[in-house]
């Protein structure tokens, strides 16, 4: 397989209290954008080979939409009542073939004719939604920014939720590397280690947003 990990996204009720705390660590944002008719907005941070992104809710109607409801992207805003899993993890496919089951996801503010493939199984909230993005897609243009002094590059990423241990074998495909890992826990909550975590330092960003960083 060809993939590479393109981003990893938290949904957030407090965009700009979560934004705000990342920010006051030492996160650079970069894009911003609206998601015309999936009904959400997100703030970005680039990293030398991935961002991570805050998505948030913006128009309600769009969000519940039947071309969006399959996302579970309404209950993942508000994963806090839900118990939904609040994040997403996005592969870049290059021009691989993959043996995998996966459902056309034909978003509003996509060029025509294009659509994102969801591997997450339509509604099934207590997964975190993984997706496949062609690299040929031009959602938006990488631009690398220095993190808390220095340029970063994210070489694990970790997700953990209370009802994750039944994943499914296409999934678990492409979550079995050491890089990217989906594990049960008592509580939804995600870890990304900047540089292989080679330093020993980290910040708990919780209860504000369920994030753990380490560099």
């Amino acid at each position: 397989m060809s993939l590479e990990l393109d981003h990893v996204f938290i949904c957030v009720e407090d965009a700009p209290a979560a934004e705000r705390a990342l920010a006051d660590f030492g996160l650079q944002f970069g894009l911003r954008a609206i998601h015309q008719g999936q009904g959400t907005a997100n703030v970005c941070a680039f990293f030398e080979n991935a961002y991570l992104e805050l998505l948030s809710q913006r128009d309600d109607q769009e969000l519940q939409s039947a071309t969006v409801r399959p996302l579970a992207l309404w209950e993942r805003v508000h994963w806090r009542r839900t118990g939904a899993s609040p994040f997403g993890i996005a592969f870049r496919t290059g021009d691989a073939r993959l043996s995998i089951n996966t459902w056309p996801y034909e978003a509003g503010f996509l060029p025509p004719g294009k659509s994102i493939l969801i591997v997450t199984a339509p509604n099934a909230v207590h997964e975190p939604l993984i997706f496949l993005i062609p690299a040929t897609l031009p959602i938006r243009q990488r631009s690398s920014q220095a993190h808390r002094g220095k340029h970063r590059r994210l070489t694990r990423v970790m997700v953990s939720g209370p009802r994750v241990s039944a994943l499914s074998a296409d999934m678990r495909i492409l979550c079995d590397a050491e890089a990217i890992a989906i594990r049960q826990a008592p509580e939804h909550q995600l870890e990304l280690d900047w540089d292989d975590a080679g330093s020993g330092e980290s910040r708990d960003f919780r209860p504000t947003l369920p994030l753990v960083l380490r560099w």
